[in-house]
């Protein structure tokens, strides 16, 4: 009985005083928080590599400097004839080039046409260049039988070769402000020699004073034939001269038997513009085929190792110019580089 009695008088103290420590419930702040559950690690996403298309300059690059995410600009040469250049830079505009070569052949050229014929002409297709937004990145001056190397031809014929070349030189830079780089080859029928060399210089001296005159400069082509196939000779010609510089012609150095990539290096910063174009190997055939259907990725160099060169050994920062066929389509040129030559270098990278 005292004890129902106890239990009855404890209920009633506890009704009669709510706050009392007996009537509490637990106290949860005192109640640790567990620690919440660590978040699973997410897999980072791999960085995407970051590309920068070059604007192209006639300004080398310092060997060495950086390269990586770097990619060339392309172009494409045309050949500057009065029926076809028009259907032709549109199709190279539709195919995406922005940069273009221009070959006079004299055969179309300047020969039989006064000055004010060829500058309308040169006008007309300066304006219709600008109506696609193209630059000429570089121009092929006319080349069949002149004889500025010759060691045969007398000096007479020596001096109007020198002037003929100077004429094209002067129209095209009256019209086609935008290029720095005049394409030059040697006299046909050459052979190489030290008097070949030497005739090389008396000539460029002349035409250089005025190619600086004129804000431009020269950059003589290495050949299939004749004279400056060889690396001695094109760098003999050239290396005297702060103004002159190299066309690399790729397809002429694989058909000639040449590691492409060591002509490159051995060229230098002295590299001013290139011929991309394809060529089967030790053939002596200068048939420029589309990239892929020659042989210089499988018999010489992969291209992707040619295009590294250019970036990292010459410092080279102009334009990736091809030297197609004229029946050969933009398009068809335009997907050869993305498919085989920049696709090889991306596997280096």
């Amino acid at each position: 009985m005292k004890r129902l009695l106890f239990i009855f008088i404890s209920m009633a103290m506890i009704a009669c005083n709510p706050n009392d420590e007996y009537s509490k419930g637990p106290d949860w702040s005192q109640i640790p928080t567990p620690d919440p559950e660590p978040e699973q690690p997410v897999d980072p996403k791999p960085e995407q590599p970051t590309t920068t298309t070059i604007t192209p300059t006639t300004q080398n690059a310092p060997i060495g400097e950086d390269i990586t995410g770097l990619r060339y600009t392309i172009g494409m040469q045309i050949n500057v004839a009065d029926n076809t250049f028009s259907t032709r830079l549109k199709e190279v505009a539709d195919a995406g080039f922005k940069y273009v070569e221009l070959k006079i052949k004299y055969s179309y050229g300047l020969h039989n046409k006064s000055d004010e014929q060829v500058n309308a002409t040169f006008a007309s297709m300066q304006q219709q260049m600008d109506q696609y937004g193209i630059t000429v990145w570089s121009i092929h001056l006319p080349y069949e039988d002149k004889n500025w190397t010759s060691i045969s031809a007398s000096e007479s014929i020596r001096k109007q070769s020198v002037e003929y070349i100077l004429r094209a030189l002067r129209l095209c830079a009256n019209n086609f402000k935008s290029c720095k780089n005049y394409v030059l080859h040697a006299s046909k029928s050459v052979s190489p020699s030290a008097t070949a060399i030497s005739q090389a210089h008396k000539s460029l001296m002349e035409m250089d004073e005025v190619a600086k005159q004129l804000g431009v400069r020269f950059c003589v082509e290495n050949l299939v034939g004749s004279f400056c196939y060889t690396i001695d000779d094109l760098m003999a010609v050239i290396k005297p001269f702060d103004n002159v510089y190299a066309t690399f012609d790729i397809g002429h150095a694989n058909c000639k038997g040449y590691d492409v990539v060591e002509y490159l290096k051995a060229i230098g910063t002295k590299l001013g513009t290139v011929h991309m174009h394809d060529t089967a190997y030790k053939s002596g055939s200068d048939d420029h085929r589309l990239v892929g259907d020659g042989d210089i990725h499988t018999k010489n160099r992969p291209w992707g190792e040619v295009y590294k060169t250019m970036l990292k050994d010459n410092g080279y920062r102009g334009v990736f110019m091809f030297e197609p066929k004229d029946n050969q389509k933009a398009t068809d040129v335009v997907a050869r580089f993305n498919d085989i030559i920049l696709k090889s270098y991306e596997e280096l990278e």
